[in-house]
């Protein structure tokens, strides 16, 4: 969606463009993040649904449905009038569902939501019964789902105008929807305003970490975008972690309100890292840190971000940058008590310099690069099940495409290794010990006509020719280095009936961001194709 923004401090009389599915709007309290959003609706009113930071969580134990026109009008402008296209008129919204205080009213608005949640339920079946349809899915079923995969500890029971709630396997100790916890129905709350928020809307969540548990957030809002792809989502928070788990949202540096409707903010550019003094105004991230190569919007760094939900994931660029951070911010843990790891490809390392890293907490994949995890054996049979193909045999001809196209590249790929391999020798022959250069002459020659050439280049092709004659699929993902090339080989695309790579890489994001048995198998799968303490034992 594209939308002007509100006015920026030092550009008079100009309002900046974004175009964006999800929006962050991140800054410190008091920095004008409510009256951002609030600008934003005032000016895209209608389009636009926004949820409070301040509002009631009062649940009433009962509700009596209405006609679906006046529950609409009473959810989205809050209250219902009988004049014609009364939505148009952004006064009537502010004075009924703002209270004429925009910016910092008590929203009270559940039961409003709770009453169209009943009414779209019973027109919906009445609707079906008519039509012989059977068993509609309702909005209320909608938000019963994702409710109860945020919280697979809990279930809700859904009667007519009541919600009652019990332990998972509990039935019997049902209770009524307005005892549950603040989280429980806060939940409830978010994922019914976006649920029934109108079609193609612009949904402005305030603080949308309040009163959820860290550990539970992510998984909540990706299911509600998964579930609304019409729709799209601005965040206004003062909390890191939330705003590093909407990983490919645009971000905005809210740094002050000047007045006027006047900010002063900050576009974050994709290859922009977060100013060091953000840090310092909202409040910082207390999880473990893992440092990544790439960037915000590398494949690396979408996979781990599932997952790796309890980490905090920064992406530096280079792999000397990661190896660089994490020693760096290991010798400060005294300061900030907080873990260091790093993620780097394997990128033709030998063992030995693959457990030194691992001494330092740096992990190094298992495969030659990030892409290459996207052929794992998990996510091609994932792929393969959730296109409706048969997953072994999907699985048995990406495998046979990849090995004849490794044993093609084959000569090509040893020399490249080869090559990577004397590189590293070669650099080790700086470390000389001498003072002079008399002495460092003779040293450099000593060390290196020590370098076995022929042996080294033996040793790479003998590991090549066994992954090719063994046909070992894990070994050849270990090998093969031939970046973007892989998967358009494996023709895995044709044979999940996926119109490209980039259309299989979302794919299996968002196979990832679901939170079920899969998904988890999947998560599973790509932890185990990273080295985190390998031992040398030769």
């Amino acid at each position: 969606m594209k939308i002007k923004l509100p006015t920026k401090k030092g550009i008079p009389n100009t309002n900046p463009e974004i175009d964006f599915e999800q929006l962050v709007i991140i800054g410190a309290n008091g920095s004008g993040k409510t009256r951002f959003g609030a600008k934003i609706e005032e000016d895209n009113h209608l389009k636009t649904h926004r949820i409070s930071a301040q509002k009631s969580l009062s649940i009433p134990k009962l509700v009596r449905p209405t006609s679906l026109e006046v529950a609409r009008n009473e959810f989205f402008i809050g209250s219902n009038h009988p004049q014609q296209n009364v939505n148009e008129a952004l006064s009537y919204k502010k004075s009924n569902r703002w209270g004429d205080n925009f910016n910092t009213h008590l929203l009270n608005d559940y039961e409003k939501l709770l009453v169209l949640l009943h009414t779209e339920e019973y027109e919906t079946l009445s609707d079906s019964k008519e039509k012989n349809i059977l068993s509609p899915i309702t909005k209320i079923d909608t938000v019963k789902s994702i409710w109860e995969k945020v919280l697979p500890h809990r279930k809700l029971k859904i009667k007519s105008g009541v919600i009652e709630t019990y332990p998972t396997g509990q039935e019997d100790n049902k209770y009524n929807a307005s005892e549950m916890s603040d989280g429980e129905r806060v939940i409830f709350y978010l994922i019914g305003e976006v649920i029934c928020s109108p079609e193609k809307s612009m949904i402005i969540i305030d603080e949308p970490e309040m009163h959820i548990h860290k550990s539970l957030v992510k998984t909540l809002f990706d299911l509600i975008e998964i579930e609304r792809p019409d729709c799209s989502f601005i965040y206004l928070t003062h909390d890191i972690d939330f705003a590093f788990t909407r990983q490919n949202a645009a971000k905005i540096w809210a740094k002050a309100y000047e007045g006027n409707s006047i900010w002063d903010y900050e576009i974050l550019e994709g290859d922009m890292p977060i100013p060091e003094q953000l840090y310092l105004e909202v409040l910082g991230s207390r999880k473990p840190v893992i440092f990544l190569e790439g960037d915000n919007s590398s494949i690396d760094y979408e996979i781990y971000e599932h997952v790796f939900p309890t980490y905090t994931l920064k992406p530096l660029g280079s792999c000397e940058k990661v190896i660089q951070s994490v020693k760096s911010f290991n010798e400060q843990k005294g300061f900030h008590h907080i873990d260091s790891f790093g993620i780097i490809d394997r990128d033709r390392r030998q063992v030995d310099d693959i457990v030194k890293l691992n001494s330092k907490g740096v992990w190094v994949l298992d495969v030659a690069e990030a892409e290459n995890l996207l052929l794992i054996e998990d996510i091609v049979k994932a792929v393969a099940s959730h296109m409706g193909r048969d997953a072994n045999d999907v699985f048995d001809q990406v495998k046979r495409n990849l090995i004849s196209f490794f044993s093609d590249q084959m000569e090509a790929q040893i020399l490249l290794h080869f090559k990577e391999s004397l590189r590293k020798k070669f650099l080790s022959l700086t470390n000389f010990t001498k003072k002079n250069l008399d002495d460092v002459l003779p040293e450099l020659n000593t060390m290196y006509q020590s370098i076995d050439k022929q042996n080294l280049f033996e040793n790479i092709k003998l590991d090549f020719e066994k992954a090719a004659s063994t046909q070992n699929y894990d070994s050849i993902l270990q090998l093969f280095n031939l970046k973007n090339a892989l998967i358009p080989a494996s023709k895995v695309c044709d044979l999940t009936g996926i119109r490209n790579k980039e259309e299989y890489k979302r794919l299996v994001i968002t196979i990832l961001k679901r939170k079920d048995i899969v998904s988890e198998q999947i998560s599973k799968g790509i932890d185990l194709k990273i080295i985190k303490t390998l031992h040398n034992n030769s």
